[in-house]
């Protein structure tokens, strides 16, 4: 695979990606406000990054960034862009000994309709893969 290719899958996967950890992060909020009351968008946040339940989502969230800074960057290379493609691919794919995301998120999958959704557009894009 070609750099512009991958540049279009990572481009293409983008916008998805985003929607599954909208859709995780509204799932979480729901879960987390049914035990504590409600809160503000900024106490979530601040649960987010602070307390330890949360932690799981943090190879997403980082994933998401390492994306945005190999499409935007102008210092990023092919090797950049298609490592961001692999990491991608493994992080829904493969499970790592201590991993803490993927099992997480299967049982999320099978817990909240709207993730399994944008699951299928992500994994629509990913389809295009073979890394």
């Amino acid at each position: 695979m070609n750099d512009q290719q991958v540049i279009q899958i990572l481009n293409e996967v983008r916008r998805p990606l985003l929607a599954v950890h909208k859709a995780i992060l509204d799932h979480e909020r729901a879960e987390y406000e049914k035990e504590s009351g409600p809160v503000t968008p900024a106490a979530f946040l601040q649960a987010l990054i602070n307390q330890p339940g949360f932690r799981w989502l943090t190879p997403l969230s980082t994933l998401i960034a390492s994306l945005d800074e190999s499409l935007d960057s102008k210092d990023a290379t092919a090797e950049d862009r298609a490592g961001a493609l692999q990491a991608l691919a493994a992080l829904f794919s493969q499970e790592r000994p201590g991993d803490t995301f993927l099992p997480h998120y299967r049982q999320l999958l099978q817990a909240s309709a709207t993730v399994l959704h944008e699951h299928g557009r992500v994994a629509e894009v990913l389809r295009q893969v073979s890394v």
